[in-house]
């Protein structure tokens, strides 16, 4: 069980992400030539509200198979002018970068940012880290950054004062000229739909905050469809962090840019003890991105194999969405309660994998809450035979400091090999081989792993053996919210 710490005070007497990998000094936009790849990251702040206001430490990860030069431009988000540039040469492969705006002495204090790394050389990913608060007020969520925009971003579980949640999103043009992006608003119940347009200009960013706008009603669920003639990226944070709230916790999700039949959750839970976080459950919001309506299934294994248990949603309509509660039988929230074990329509208390899958074009996200934290990611329709994992951690900050479990489903796989290598000089540090049940899960912690150092920071590589798998990080510290998650990267 962790013991309550602040979770601010490790981060910014430390500034672990910085540890190894201090900023390097600003400099102009020069790396010439076409980059081999983009990161694009709609929102980094630097002390934005204040001393203990929101920083977004981001890690990016060399994913190709040669060194790379990193150049990695803030955008000012009030006016899209150009604040500074920095270089990062020869990012070995395998290896990560880290910057922690609240280091950097040339960026403005209390401002939010776009960012956009570009890379010469190889391919790169990215993810980010929010963090605001201190002590039991202390907030956490991640994201991925994006190699890509798209014209449709499809974001499955968007509320409004949804028993004290809100989700405000924020949308970044990456396109070449301004563009007007259009939310089209589906209720998941009795509430109206709506549509809300943002008019955003090249390279910026724009949010829609769902409790301001008079056309969505309190309590109100909603299924989103975001449409453009440039492409977007979305980021989706979900705060339930009124002063009133004695616990406040947030998380962050990507908008999904498409659609698969079937999709993979490498994390879901029943009452369960996640790590030591005691009643953690997970919402599961199955999204209809069809022209048609369609009727989702989910199929739950337990984590490390077990007899599988199915459910079969409503039918949906486009653009609608299904939610999933498992604490409810046939997971319809505010009905009967389950029990513990297994029975008709209700799912046994615990920890699993799942699969989602209809007819036509779904997308989902998952919820996963614990009385005091609160974490979420999108379930993937891409599993792959290698995963890039920028940030892994053991106890960084100390013994009650940042340590993130790997949860990997196997698709087809039967095993998988894990590179760990350190984040200070790149070495590769172990490599351990993994077996595990075709179909099941399994969690790696890196304490369990021995030859790991305490305090350190990894880049992970995760290849799977004989198939196919899909991979997230939990990212988990002592006190307040101190929960995140963020997906693998399918190796490109």
């Amino acid at each position: 069980m962790f013991v309550r710490a602040s979770v601010l005070a490790i981060l910014l007497a430390l500034i672990p992400y910085g540890v190894a990998n201090a900023a390097p000094a600003a400099a102009t936009c020069d790396l010439s030539g076409t980059p081999s790849s983009s990161a694009y990251l709609p929102n980094i702040t630097k002390s934005l509200g204040g001393p203990t206001g929101w920083v977004t430490p981001f890690i990016v990860q060399n994913v190709g198979a040669t060194s790379t030069d990193l150049q990695v431009s803030f955008y000012r988000f009030s006016d899209g002018s150009l604040v500074t540039c920095r270089k990062v040469m020869t990012l070995a492969t395998g290896t990560s970068f880290a910057d922690v705006p609240n280091n950097d002495a040339d960026l403005p204090a209390n401002t939010q940012f776009s960012v956009v790394v570009r890379s010469y050389g190889a391919q790169i990913v990215a993810v980010v880290n929010e963090h605001s608060g201190s002590a039991e007020r202390a907030e956490a969520l991640s994201y991925n950054g994006f190699s890509a925009g798209s014209t449709t971003v499809s974001l499955p579980n968007i509320v409004r004062r949804f028993f004290g949640y809100h989700t405000p999103f924020i949308i970044q043009n990456l396109g070449s000229g301004p563009t007007v992006a259009t939310a089209t608003f589906v209720g998941r119940g009795t509430e109206p739909g709506a549509t809300i347009t943002r008019t955003i200009a090249a390279g910026q960013s724009q949010f829609i905050e769902p409790n301001v706008e008079a056309s969505l009603v309190d309590g109100g669920a909603y299924a989103v469809t975001v449409k453009a003639d440039q492409p977007l990226a979305v980021v989706v944070n979900t705060h339930n962090d009124d002063a009133s709230v004695t616990h406040p916790v947030a998380y962050a999700t990507d908008g999904i840019t498409g659609g698969f039949g079937t999709l993979y959750g490498a994390y879901a839970a029943k009452n369960a003890n996640d790590y030591g976080r005691a009643g953690t459950m997970s919402t599961i919001v199955v999204q209809n991105l069809g022209a048609t309506a369609t009727t989702p299934t989910l199929e739950f294994t337990p984590l490390g194999g077990g007899a599988t248990t199915t459910f079969t949603g409503p039918s949906t309509g486009p653009g609608a969405a299904w939610a999933f509660d498992p604490r409810y039988v046939n997971g319809l929230a505010g009905t009967t309660l389950c029990g513990p074990t297994t029975s008709p329509g209700c799912l046994a208390d615990g920890e699993f994998t799942f699969k989602a899958s209809a007819a036509g074009t779904i997308a989902v996200a998952v919820n996963v809450i614990s009385p005091d934290s609160a974490m979420g990611y999108t379930a993937t329709g891409s599993p792959a035979a290698k995963f890039f994992l920028p940030n892994v951690t053991r106890t960084l900050g100390g013994s009650t400091g940042w340590t993130t479990p790997i949860l990997l489903q196997s698709v087809t796989a039967t095993g998988a090999s894990v590179e760990w290598r350190r984040f200070a000089d790149g070495a590769l540090v172990t490599t351990q081989n993994l077996t595990f049940t075709a179909g099941a899960g399994v969690r790696v912690d890196p304490i369990g792993v021995t030859s790991l150092a305490s305090d350190t920071q990894y880049a992970v590589t995760v290849t799977a053996i004989g198939g196919t798998i899909v991979a997230i990080v939990e990212e988990l510290a002592s006190g307040g919210d101190s929960a995140m998650i963020y997906e693998g990267f399918a190796a490109p």
